[in-house]
């Protein structure tokens, strides 16, 4: 799998928080291509207690910059991770350089039938079966309740009031066949938070970090060069 970026992007820390029912290592064509880059497991994914809010995982991941002395980086979110970071975006701007928010929105609401099916609506039907079976693997490691907390957090997460409230530049990319978090999600976040850049991924579903790894690493690439 072609995971390079054309242009080498300037050395910014990158944070990176992983969605719902998920572990860091879904990162993992980012973290190969950008230097600088981490992403931590979030609490019970697979070690400790889980956290059932969006805000109480937001104020983790402020506790985890401190504690690892990253200074000023731009917080990448995936699903519930893009959450994640606008509400670290909210409350603690000054602590940020930018965003990344990948397959997420200000407000995220799971279906029924997400939990009926649990993969069904994830990838694009071009999506190669072992990059399938790659994430439904991360949900075989943590157990049903973290599972449970990570979708109720997601479910009960509503910003649509505030993400308007953002200044610090952002990047939002979206699957074009993202049945999850469509990319009328994006389009709302492109439109609030002023500045921001839209890419929308032909080609990929929900798991766009993995579905395209290239066109999301050369997006990235691009947004963090022009912070530069």
């Amino acid at each position: 799998m072609d995971r390079a970026v054309a242009d080498p992007p300037p050395a910014i820390p990158l944070v990176l928080i992983h969605g719902a029912g998920a572990v860091g290592q879904i990162w993992q064509n980012q973290l190969l291509a950008f230097p600088r880059a981490v992403a931590p497991d979030l609490p019970g994914h697979p070690s400790g207690a889980g956290l059932s809010t969006v805000s109480d995982m937001a104020a983790w991941v402020l506790e985890f910059l401190t504690r690892q002395e990253i200074e000023r980086p731009v917080l990448g979110g995936y699903s519930v991770g893009g959450a994640v970071a606008l509400e670290a975006a909210l409350s603690a701007p000054q602590r940020l350089r930018g965003l990344l928010l990948i397959a997420t929105g200000a407000r995220l609401r799971v279906r029924q039938e997400f939990f009926d099916l649990l993969a069904g609506d994830w990838f694009s039907p071009a999506t190669p079966p072992r990059v399938i079976e790659r994430a439904r693997s991360a949900l075989r490691i943590l157990s049903p309740a973290v599972v449970h907390d990570d979708f109720w957090a997601a479910h009960r997460f509503d910003a649509l009031d505030r993400v308007a409230e953002i200044t610090l530049p952002a990047l939002v990319i979206c699957g074009e066949q993202d049945r999850l978090t469509p990319p009328r999600y994006a389009e709302y976040l492109h439109e609030k938070i002023a500045g921001s850049q839209l890419v929308i991924i032909p080609n990929a579903g929900h798991m766009v970090v993995l579905e395209q790894p290239r066109a999301t690493n050369e997006a990235i690439a691009a947004f963090l060069r022009g912070l530069a």
